[in-house]
């Protein structure tokens, strides 16, 4: 049995080690690109006859810019910078950036309005996502983690598209309470490590969900569960407490 123990360890810490293994492994330098008429080229070459200079920042433009010269059988040339290796921008045909920045100017309020409502909708989904999982929790904690995990381009759970509706509301849920209602933040400042402090607070983040939740819990002494979160205290969460359990 011990054996079998020791060659069950051994594969998994293999396995491990060549998914690591996998993660790590560099990207080719310079890039290479297998469209035909997507081109890689550097800052300080020269620019094509006819060709300007789209720099990154507005997808609209350069998402146009690039699908329109290649629907003209046209080189689109993704411009890098040689030493920092970063993306700049695209060169493309000199006409087709002035029609594809007409455009954006012209389709500005309708894109504008249209991602407002996007917004919005994703927004009252979120909000009733919270509200459907976590019945009884306070709306001002509600609000709050809204506000902080389901914060369009935050990167956190909230926002993620890995996870399923409910894994994300749970987990934001316990993040909020892990940070606001435990000492868990105390804790880490006192130089306790991350799983040690996690593990001095789940029983008190596992019964305040589970009293949001609406489930028969053991009753908590440390903290009123009635009570909104204090005004002084916030959100400060990292994606990866966020992201774990």
């Amino acid at each position: 049995m011990a054996a079998s123990n020791k060659s069950s360890r051994r594969k998994t810490s293999n396995s491990s080690a060549g998914r690591k293994k996998r993660r790590s492994k560099p990207r080719p330098w310079p890039p290479v690109s297998d469209d035909p008429l997507e081109k890689i080229c550097f800052k300080k070459e020269p620019i094509p006859e006819g060709y300007v200079f789209v720099p990154k920042g507005d997808v609209y433009i350069t998402r146009n810019c690039r699908v329109k010269t290649k629907e003209s059988k046209q080189t689109v040339y993704a411009v890098y910078d040689k030493s920092s290796k970063w993306s700049l921008g695209l060169r493309v045909p000199s006409d087709i950036y002035e029609t594809v920045s007409q455009s954006a100017t012209e389709t500005a309020d309708s894109r504008a309005n249209a991602v407002k409502v996007r917004d919005e909708r994703d927004q009252a989904h979120s909000r009733q996502l919270l509200r459907t999982q976590f019945p009884l929790m306070p709306e001002d904690s509600l609000e709050k983690i809204l506000d902080h995990a389901f914060l369009k381009g935050s990167g956190r759970v909230g926002r993620t598209a890995m996870k399923t509706d409910a894994k994300k509301a749970n987990l934001a849920v316990e993040a909020y309470i892990r940070h606001n209602l435990t000492p868990y933040d105390a804790l880490l400042n006192d130089g306790e490590g991350r799983t040690e402090a996690r593990k001095a607070v789940w029983d008190t983040v596992r019964a305040i969900k589970a009293t949001w939740e609406r489930k028969s819990v053991e009753s908590v002494d440390v903290v009123d569960l009635r009570s909104p979160t204090p005004p002084d205290l916030d959100m400060q969460s990292s994606d990866e407490d966020c992201l774990m359990s």
